[in-house]
């Protein structure tokens, strides 16, 4: 994902640095020390589950936190519909309260849960490729009994015949290890589930948790599309009251269909059966939407409309088809006329938040998204598309407001984080905007725009041992980055580490040998290391390259000054002169001075 950036210009007057900016910006280098993985750590960060199965036999199950709202995650397979919760507790035995299952994902065995409870706190999952080698040198997982209810336990990795890229097994105690259990390594990272345990020999395996979570934007997108699913489900239900429909074949298949030809047709010949009942339209719009046959979804429902114009579902269905063709100004008509016929404003003030913000009218649509988070506060991409128009407008520190709390109900949200990195840069907080980055770089290690964008962070927190470790990465990451290279090179060259900055130099200008400023700092290289012709001709390239700027011929008048090429020197300041007269008159007298 890409950002705005800011520029740092680094000119001084003679043999001068210049670092070039990318079009993107990322995180910081922080330094982890080891934690210490006490009862407190995972108060606020796991849930247990009281389950009873069909035979009344109770077992538990241990979830992990993964939002500050209370989106628990655990394994999708002991939730099989059989038994039934009878109990929930947390360590400190604040009081929590179970609210439903949200999302599954049965391949990776992974169920989504809804609790509510204060203070919780989300476990740390970064991407795989953030781990240390081997996923760390220590793990750690709560095994608590009752003499011990807040113990903790080491784990140490068992290597198994069989590679599995999706698990790690660990050796330790198993007695008190629930399913669903985190083993968390030395810097914090959750490194994932467990999902299975062999008692008799002492092993445990644990399903990789490998950050950004997949789930969460599922279950993001579930929120997203409920109004549309509660509004289609509307239509559908009207019709079983008609008796004429439900009692109709091609009602029942139209719902029922799969294939994509059989629903169309049986869309078809309802509305030929029936051509005077406004749901029969409006079915057969929302069938022909399903299948993105966007004329005759927008025909269907403008019959619809027409035949019975009170009814506020028909205009929000041809606003949702209205939306899935980009025409936005009809859409917010259609979606003001179903808030006029009844229709919920909290329901339609998130499309119509979408669709100003597609014209525009940036105030009007924070007006309605603020209206619809205060009824759907779990919605992270409202939150996201909020900050995001805050920031079209220049509201940074309502931006910050709007992404922090997309990045609290989910962690792992790139754009919640890219927002409110962008939005405290904006600010000059570096810091903050560092800790941002540092989240992103977490989750999105071989994006090299991360670490580019996290070495200018640094430069302005002048920490630029670490600016020039990211500029490295970028360009592990991507070898023909051109301003990677140039920038790697400056800060080699201020580290002192010459002939790297010269060799950083070479291959930016070999990339693109018209980067003009490459050749320049190339030629202040040369001249360091008394290579003078090839200073020379690094400037002659470097003023070639940068028509109208008048500092390599600067640079080249008094190097040819110190060789003593009296001839050269005045022809480039007879240049000197035609560009600026006052400059040049200014460097003769200073060599004159100087010479006596």
């Amino acid at each position: 994902m890409k950002l705005s950036c800011f520029r740092i210009y680094d000119w001084h007057y003679l043999f001068s640095f210049y670092l070039v900016l990318s079009v993107l910006s990322f995180s910081t280098l922080k330094s982890e020390e080891e934690s210490s993985f006490d009862s407190e750590f995972w108060t606020s960060r796991i849930v247990d589950f009281s389950l009873v199965n069909s035979n009344g036999m109770t077992h538990w199950i241990r979830g992990i936190v993964l939002s500050a709202d209370g989106k628990v995650l655990t394994l999708s397979d002991v939730f099989n519909g059989e038994g039934k919760i009878k109990e929930v507790k947390r360590w400190d035995f604040r009081p929590v309260q179970y609210l439903g299952w949200i999302v599954k994902d049965p391949e990776k065995n992974f169920l989504l849960l809804q609790v509510e409870g204060k203070s919780l706190s989300a476990l740390r999952i970064v991407s795989r490729e953030s781990w240390p080698a081997n996923g760390g040198n220590e793990f750690y997982i709560p095994v608590p009994t009752p003499e011990e209810p807040r113990r903790i336990a080491k784990y140490v990795p068992k290597e198994m015949p069989q590679k599995d890229n999706e698990h790690i097994f660990f050796e330790g105690p198993t007695a008190s290890v629930l399913l669903g259990s985190p083993i968390i390594n030395e810097k914090g990272q959750t490194i994932g589930i467990v999902d299975w345990i062999d008692l008799q020999n002492g092993l445990v395996r644990v399903r990789v948790l490998d950050g950004p979570l997949e789930i969460l934007d599922k279950a993001d997108r579930l929120v997203e599309f409920a109004f549309w699913q509660e509004n289609l489900e509307a239509i559908r239900k009207k019709g079983e009251q008609n008796s004429l429909l439900s009692s109709s074949t091609y009602w029942r298949n139209l719902w029922q269909g799969i294939q994509k030809n059989e629903i169309e047709k049986n869309a078809d010949i309802l509305i030929q059966l029936y051509p005077k009942l406004d749901v029969a339209w409006a079915a057969a719009s929302a069938n022909y939407l399903r299948l993105s046959l966007w004329d005759k979804a927008d025909f269907a429902a403008r019959k619809a409309i027409a035949m019975n114009p009170s009814d506020y579902h028909y205009p929000v269905l041809f606003a949702q088809i209205l939306i899935g063709k980009k025409e936005w100004n009809p859409a917010i008509d259609a979606l003001l006329q179903a808030r006029e016929e009844g229709a919920l404003s909290k329901e339609i003030a998130y499309p119509l938040g979408i669709c100003l913000d597609k014209i525009g009218q940036y105030e009007k649509a924070v007006e309605e998204l603020k209206s619809y988070v205060e009824n759907r506060p779990r919605h992270v991409s409202a939150w996201i598309l909020m900050g995001e128009i805050y920031q079209k407008i220049h509201h940074w520190e309502q931006a910050i407001s709007a992404f922090t709390k997309a990045a609290r109900l989910n962690p792992q949200s790139i754009r919640a984080w890219v927002g409110m990195a962008d939005s405290y840069r904006e600010l000059s907080k570096w810091e903050q905007a560092s800790e941002a980055y540092t989240e992103l770089s977490l989750l999105e290690p071989t994006n090299e725009a991360v670490w580019y964008n996290l070495g200018l962070v640094l430069l302005k927190m002048e920490q630029e041992k670490f600016a020039r470790a990211c500029f490295m990465r970028v360009i592990e990451l991507n070898p023909k980055d051109r301003d990677g290279w140039f920038n790697f090179g400056v800060l080699s060259q201020r580290a002192g580490e010459r002939l790297v900055a010269m060799n950083a130099y070479k291959k930016a200008v070999n990339l693109d040998p018209d980067f003009g400023i490459g050749w320049f700092n190339l030629g202040c290289l040369y001249q360091e290391l008394h290579l003078y012709p090839e200073a020379i001709e690094a400037w002659r390239k470097a003023e070639k390259t940068l028509p109208g700027d008048i500092r390599p011929l600067i640079n080249l008048v008094f190097l040819e000054n110190h060789l003593h090429d009296y001839s050269q020197r005045d022809k480039d300041l007879s240049k000197l002169e035609g560009m600026d007269p006052r400059l040049a008159q200014q460097i003769r007298f200073k060599m004159a001075t100087m010479s006596r």
